[in-house]
């Protein structure tokens, strides 16, 4: 009687096995292109998991798919003359819930964090008030990394962010790293998509090598892209963007000088078969508009995304290889 349980039980984990496995063949090849599109697009634009597209996927069919969904680079200079520091005039009535969001604040407050949802992923948004404290911090051992929170301790900072990206096989810095004026870093001369602070505060947004930072009069700059918005028009794409669905952290400015630090959640350390959540460049550029941002760049984000307030992490990085909880990155950006 027993062996006759054990082998309906037996029977019964065979079948739901076989569906499963039926179940992920359907998901992978069936006819929906989504599961596709999704999976190719988001193992493609992380710097160490490609090979997952490989897994499931021809070398033709991740072409093809990739040139279905791409992102137009933004070829325009940014006007740093169209932003305006320091004269952030108070209002009484606001245009939308939005721009009360980041208006309405303590008139001594030097930042103001905005917590919210977008497909159910946490998004952390910080108005910074006075762009000029914003100062780019990076490791001394350049090819090596440190966690965001002790960046933030070792500098005595407000708070941080994760910075540029980095190239995975040497561990050295994408594109440059610049500090008060001085460029820290370069990897050569190839003008790669940088995010940039001049000495008045403005955010110079566009593809840059260390030839541009006296010409552009630049103070702070990390590396990173693509480049989002540039003088508030929205970069254009095709499908998803070609970019995935990833955590993402974003710098960005708005035209009256108020800067914004956008982190958004994935899933954390959390297993899905949906990946690391987050969301698509597309959606950063909604969630950007709302806040009437008039210049942003994409910084490194994945398993980097990281927001440290005082000694506290507030998002959840999805990094498995951690230091408390976090990944480890090359530079960062933080409130002084």
């Amino acid at each position: 009687m027993k062996r006759i349980r054990s082998s309906h039980i037996l029977v019964k984990l065979m079948l739901v096995i076989d569906f499963f496995i039926i179940l992920c063949f359907v998901f992978v090849y069936g006819p929906i292109d989504y599961a596709k599109v999704f999976w190719i697009t988001t193992a493609m634009a992380t710097g160490e998991h490609q090979y997952f597209a490989n897994i499931f996927y021809n070398e033709e069919t991740i072409k093809d798919v990739m040139s279905n969904n791409y992102m137009e680079e933004i070829t325009e200079d940014t006007d740093a003359s169209s932003i305006t520091i320091g004269k952030q005039e108070k209002v009484n009535s606001y245009t939308s819930v939005y721009e009360k969001e980041i208006l309405e604040h303590d008139e001594d407050a030097l930042y103001k964090l905005i917590e919210f949802k977008y497909n159910d992923f946490d998004c952390y948004l910080i108005a910074i008030y006075d762009p000029t404290r914003l100062e780019v911090a990076y490791n001394k051992k350049i090819n090596q990394g440190r966690i965001v929170s002790e960046i933030v301790k070792e500098n005595n900072a407000i708070l941080g962010i994760n910075g540029g990206g980095y190239y995975i096989g040497s561990g050295y810095p994408q594109g440059m790293i610049v500090h008060d004026g001085k460029v820290i870093y370069s990897s050569g001369t190839e003008k790669i998509t940088t995010g940039a602070i001049n000495q008045d505060g403005v955010l110079i947004v566009g593809s840059m090598n260390a030839s541009d930072v006296k010409e552009k009069n630049i103070k702070e700059a990390v590396s990173f892209g693509p480049a989002l918005i540039v003088n508030g028009k929205a970069a254009a794409f095709k499908g998803n963007g070609g970019h995935g669905l990833n955590p993402r952290t974003v710098l960005a400015q708005r035209k009256d000088g108020i800067m914004l630090l956008l982190v958004v959640n994935g899933y954390g350390r959390s297993l899905s078969w949906k990946g690391r959540g987050g969301v698509y460049l597309t959606d950063l550029i909604t969630i950007l508009q709302r806040y009437n941002a008039y210049n942003a760049v994409n910084m490194d984000g994945g398993s980097s995304t990281t927001l440290v307030i005082g000694n506290k992490l507030i998002n959840e990085p999805c990094s498995p290889i951690n230091k408390n909880n976090q990944h480890f990155v090359r530079s960062a950006w933080l409130l002084k």
